[in-house]
């Protein structure tokens, strides 16, 4: 299956490392604090509860899998469309230069994301051992 196949290469190795990195905090600062930041996206965006619990289980979980390389084409997807969704949501106005809180962060991460979506976890991930 598509999806779960891989590159065999070592190309995908850097960016699994920065959005692992990137996402794994981040996830893990909301699921900390998950009934303000539900609350807030509530207020702010009128997201339901629901939406930020998918949202923080994409950072976080989808980082760890990013990490290890297992099912990163599912990971790097679900990746996209939360920097999609908070690039129009919250920071299409903030502008461009790449700054973490405009939309040119969200961007670069994309970038990154959508490279793992073509390529896979690559020759070291367990997706690779597996699939």
């Amino acid at each position: 299956m598509w999806l779960l196949n891989t590159s065999p290469t070592w190309a995908s190795l850097l960016p699994r490392v920065i959005l692992a990195i990137t996402f794994i905090p981040a996830g893990w600062y909301k699921i900390s604090d998950f009934q303000s930041k539900a609350l807030a996206w509530n207020v702010n965006f009128g997201f339901p509860t629901w939406v930020t619990g998918v949202a923080v289980f994409v950072e976080f979980f989808g980082g760890i899998a990013i990490a290890l390389g297992l099912l990163t084409r599912l990971a790097a997807f679900g990746i996209v469309v939360i920097m999609s969704v908070g690039i129009w949501v919250a920071h299409l106005n903030d502008g461009y230069f790449p700054t973490y809180d405009t939309y040119g962060y969200q961007l670069c991460l994309i970038g990154l994301a959508y490279t793992l979506l073509f390529i896979g976890g690559g020759k070291f991930s367990l997706d690779n051992k597996f699939f």
